[in-house]
């Protein structure tokens, strides 16, 4: 009775929990970065076989399963994130906003699973609306409330990446007010010749070098540990001071 089955792809059981699709969904993630980790690989071509690979392999279970956006942040990206700041050395008082950037930002376009989780939420839903059948459609106007409401509101997967960038972009440029005016002027400034010509030459550097171009940015931004260090806050708690505006 308390067994459960599959069923394209989402397990139902007699309770109607999530418990065991979470725990394979994280047991294909782990497996799939663990893999990408142990390959003699420069950086870069790790971030491309986690952007262009794992996302694919996961996609359609952040799709049909009933998971939460809160869950997807907290428990997958947190795991990712391990892994990504190892493979670009950064520490983790160091922000990620940075390489979520586009290419022409002098980011890495790097997506967080939990993007791609609305972006697959997103399709889901659209799905449902444009449905030419009736019921279909019925379905969708009466879910249309709660936890659906922050997917309906997108109408296609580019509008969420246009979202987030933004929201990266308002991060460096507004929020991480101190060293943060840093990336605000180099973005500000910068010529669209310069954005091509450095990411380019970013992608043919070494490890090493190219791991510093990234953290360049990043240690140049007020995270707990920087803070500290300039003098501007005599512990991580005073770091809220220079938020308040």
């Amino acid at each position: 009775m308390g067994e459960s089955f599959k069923y394209l792809g989402r397990f139902f059981d007699f309770d109607m929990s999530d418990q065991e699709h979470k725990s394979e969904l994280m047991s294909l993630i782990v497996e799939l970065m663990s893999d990408i980790d142990h390959k003699p690989l420069h950086p870069k071509n790790k971030l491309i076989l986690y952007n262009r690979y794992v996302l694919s392999k996961i996609s359609w279970h952040l799709t049909v399963a009933p998971l939460s956006k809160t869950w997807v942040t907290e428990t997958i990206d947190s795991a990712i994130n391990q892994y990504i700041r190892k493979w670009l050395e950064i520490s983790i008082s160091g922000t990620l906003s940075n390489i979520y950037l586009t290419h022409n930002k002098f980011g890495l376009n790097i997506l967080p699973a939990s993007v791609k989780f609305i972006q697959c939420q997103t399709v889901q839903r659209n799905a449902l609306k444009a449905s030419p059948n009736d019921s279909i459609k019925e379905l969708w106007k009466s879910t249309n409330n709660h936890t659906n409401i922050q997917y309906d509101i997108y109408n296609s997967t580019k509008e969420v990446l246009k979202v987030f960038h933004s929201g990266q972009e308002d991060k460096l440029q507004h929020r991480l007010i101190c060293q943060g005016s840093l990336f605000s002027n180099v973005a500000k400034f910068s010529f669209s010749q310069l954005n091509t010509l450095w990411s380019a030459a970013q992608s043919k550097l070494p490890k090493n070098i190219s791991n510093f171009t990234v953290r360049y940015i990043n240690n140049s931004l007020p995270t707990r540990k920087n803070l500290t260090r300039w003098g501007l806050a005599s512990s991580p708690a005073g770091m809220f001071l220079l938020f308040v505006t």
